[in-house]
């Protein structure tokens, strides 16, 4: 897809939302990104001029909110799953804890109509704190995670990347 069209799509901009919200992407990574995509493009989304400028977290969403639910809508079902890919990001960052992780993924899908249900993560929390957060509970459940979410955690990676690459 021409890098124009791309950047102009809802489903990137909700992406973008969802690493923003999981805390894997920040001002750090965004602004030196849109900055980089401003200076490519003749004509760069206004989203994108935007969030160059801004730092707050909150107003960050806001702007790429404002432009994921503004005409013409776009069916973007199935993209809520990749809050969970950027978590994972953060965990293998060494960002989160398991247990954090597993806990944030729980609430995430608790409240998202995803893929995956809350009680996948929550009952391997329960799991892991009955074993005093023992680690080959952990290792066997990262195994069982990663396994779960192979593909969310491929476009992760692929998107993240984006961003460190600044293109």
């Amino acid at each position: 897809m021409e890098p124009s069209l791309e950047l102009s799509s809802k489903r990137f901009a909700h992406s973008l939302a969802q690493a923003i919200e999981a805390k894997c992407v920040t001002f750090r990574d965004y602004i030196p990104w849109a900055d980089t995509v401003i200076s490519r493009l003749d004509r760069p989304p206004l989203w994108i001029c935007d969030l160059s400028t801004i730092k707050y977290r909150p107003d960050a969403l806001r702007i790429i909110g404002g432009f994921v639910r503004s005409e013409p809508f776009e069916d973007l079902s199935g993209a809520s799953d990749d809050f969970l890919g950027f978590l994972w990001i953060r965990y293998q960052r060494r960002e989160l804890s398991w247990a954090t992780f597993l806990n944030e993924a729980g609430v995430y899908s608790d409240g998202a109509n995803g893929a995956i249900e809350c009680e996948f993560f929550y009952t391997m929390l329960n799991e892991l704190e009955e074993a005093d957060f023992g680690s080959g509970v952990e290792e066997r459940q990262c195994r069982d995670v990663k396994r779960r979410l192979e593909g969310i955690i491929d476009r992760a990676r692929e998107f993240y990347a984006r961003f460190k690459n600044r293109g």
